[in-house]
């Protein structure tokens, strides 16, 4: 046989269609089946240890996922994976990390536990607000009915007055996490449908985080519940209620599993509201082109991260206004340059 005959050969066996067949129905049958032990092994993780609320985990949950889904397509594929998602990984992990570092407080009070908020100033000098919140959340509250309450305590003393759990609770826990997995699974889903809209979700999410961490750095704000801890709240107890719902089913929520101390925890981190702020771009970057009742629904997901933001004495409602209008900023940020580059489009 001529070199030229194997050539051609080996080319009918590698281009055969029956055969590309056989290895293209093993590999979807190695990915499913990966695909089943990696559910399994998630859901075994969350009844035992708890739902993760670390980005590092998730992230490195996320790659394990995607791996399975490129498995058999070469590691071209696989490369191509790791180059898509590596850079905003380490972004946002940067973000994570510079956000402990704008707390005020030392790592011997992170892990006591211990957050004065009088006379408190954070490494740049800057110091702890206290009183704004309150004031703001005063005149909010009397603007939207509640007399001289505010929204938080409002909320607290109509839904959660007794000291047990109301059911609703497991479903404002699951609100309150949602925070930690929906913007991830949002970009898993579009980076396995559409990498251009990836990028554009996840350079989103990176000018978010960035734009959160850094008001963190110039304005340290305490949340209702610290405020209410350091005896300078006005009105009845606040609890800190967003995970106790999972109390009722058996679950919990967890961090990292390797203790990382004060780089990842800063109590004052509440002006903007990132739980609102992202809860709002997830809505907002689905939104246009939907139909009036798909909007009611995405309107509805960061409705309900406000309710349970302040239900659980997470935020004060002016946070939150803050944290949704940092989103739609940026939204609207995105749609004026996506409409400029069409414009300037030739043809």
């Amino acid at each position: 046989m001529t070199a030229t005959d194997l050539a051609a050969e080996t080319q009918g066996k590698v281009l055969d269609p029956e055969r590309m067949a056989f290895t293209g129905w093993r590999w979807s049958y190695v990915r499913w089946s990966a695909l089943a032990i990696y559910v399994a092994g998630s859901v075994l993780f969350v009844t035992t240890m708890g739902i993760p609320t670390d980005r590092l985990g998730i992230y490195g949950a996320i790659l394990g996922l995607l791996t399975i889904v490129v498995l058999g397509r070469g590691w071209r594929a696989w490369w191509r994976m790791m180059v898509d998602w590596l850079p905003f990984e380490a972004v946002l992990l940067a973000y994570d990390y510079s956000r402990g570092f704008a707390s005020p407080y030392s790592a011997l009070q992170v892990k006591a536990k211990i957050f004065p908020i009088v006379d408190v100033h954070n490494d740049l000098g800057l110091p702890l607000h206290v009183s704004f919140p309150i004031e703001a959340d005063h005149w909010l509250g009397r603007h939207l009915g509640m007399g001289a309450e505010m929204p938080t305590t409002w909320v607290q003393e109509h839904f959660h007055a007794g000291a047990s759990i109301p059911w609703y609770g497991v479903l404002v826990s699951l609100v309150y996490c949602s925070h930690f997995l929906v913007m991830p699974i949002v970009a898993i889903v579009l980076w396995i449908r559409n990498r251009a809209r990836f990028r554009v979700w996840m350079n989103m999410v990176i000018v978010l985080a960035v734009a959160g961490v850094t008001t963190y750095f110039v304005y340290p704000m305490a949340p209702p519940w610290l405020a209410d801890d350091g005896g300078v709240f006005p009105g009845p107890y606040v609890g800190r209620f967003t995970s106790e719902g999972f109390d009722l089913i058996g679950l919990h929520m967890v961090g990292g599993l390797v203790s990382q101390g004060q780089y990842l925890v800063n109590p004052v981190a509440a002006m903007p509201s990132l739980h609102t702020a992202y809860a709002t771009l997830a809505a907002g970057f689905f939104w246009f082109g939907k139909r009036w009742w798909q909007k009611v629904l995405l309107a509805c997901y960061p409705l309900a991260m406000g309710f349970a933001l302040l239900y659980g004495g997470e935020h004060y409602l002016v946070d939150e206004l803050a944290g949704a209008a940092y989103a739609l900023v940026i939204l609207a940020g995105w749609r004026y340059l996506r409409a400029r580059r069409l414009a300037q489009a030739p043809g």
